[in-house]
């Protein structure tokens, strides 16, 4: 049976990918929000919901019926989970990729360039626009910029910025943050300014700052596994996304 969580933190391992998002995310906002609300299944399944997009982590048994059911009922925008578990349930894909994971040891810490932590959002986010292509989609402003501030207030994320000449070049942003792993949500560069080190810089200062065991990334499919390879970054799995046409 599926529950809705309002008093005990989910129960799933912040040392896997998913569960740190969802763990990072209930340690930032809590469990009374209106927009983010968590459930959790007998057997380990829990979903977290934050506006109309939710993550899943599936546990060791799982209510395959009951769970499409009621993921039904939510009506998201977005799904995503990890590729095993996209096809157990069947859940439709529109996107795939590698999940690849840092141990802070295997990294190279050389630097190259000015490093800044947490520029502001809007800057942040004129990078991403910039840098934004059809596998590499920039949020709506408004959404992302509340997230972003809030969970740098609490703690629950954190960005390296490397700039150049004044402006900001590269940045590595992470978005899930618990005490023992990370997930690096976007690394972007100026198009015109890649291949100079500088998306290395700040991949590189934001691994060094934060200090986890393990770093996490989901690489799109058929992109950058050179770049990512050369910094250290291992196999470890692959994630599904379902997007609503």
């Amino acid at each position: 049976m599926l529950k809705l969580l309002t008093s005990k933190q989910p129960d799933v391992p912040d040392s896997t990918p998913f569960g740190c998002k969802i763990r990072s995310a209930a340690a930032a906002y809590g469990l009374t929000e209106p927009f983010e609300q968590f459930w959790a299944q007998d057997g380990g399944t829990v979903v977290a919901r934050i506006d109309d997009e939710a993550v899943l982590v599936e546990g060791e048994r799982t209510d395959t019926d009951e769970l499409r059911a009621f993921l039904r009922t939510l009506d998201l925008k977005a799904l995503s989970c990890e590729a095993e578990t996209a096809e157990h349930l069947g859940i439709p894909v529109s996107a795939r990729g590698e999940i690849m994971v840092l141990h802070p040891q295997n990294i190279d810490r050389r630097t190259l360039a000015d490093v800044v932590y947490d520029p502001g959002p809007r800057e942040i986010y004129s990078l991403l626009e910039q840098a934004q292509s059809k596998t590499f989609p920039v949020p709506e402003f408004e959404p992302f910029y509340m997230d972003l501030s809030f969970r740098t207030r609490h703690r629950a994320a954190l960005t390296a910025g490397v700039r150049q000449g004044g402006r900001l070049a590269a940045c590595a942003l992470c978005l899930a943050i618990t005490e023992r792993a990370a997930v690096i949500s976007a690394v972007a560069c100026v198009p015109g300014l890649r291949l100079h080190g500088y998306g290395r810089t700040a991949v590189t200062a934001l691994v060094t700052k934060l200090r986890r065991d393990n770093m996490y990334l989901f690489r799109a499919e058929n992109e950058n596994e050179a770049f990512y390879r050369k910094l250290g970054f291992e196999p470890y799995g692959f994630w599904a996304e379902y997007r609503r046409p």
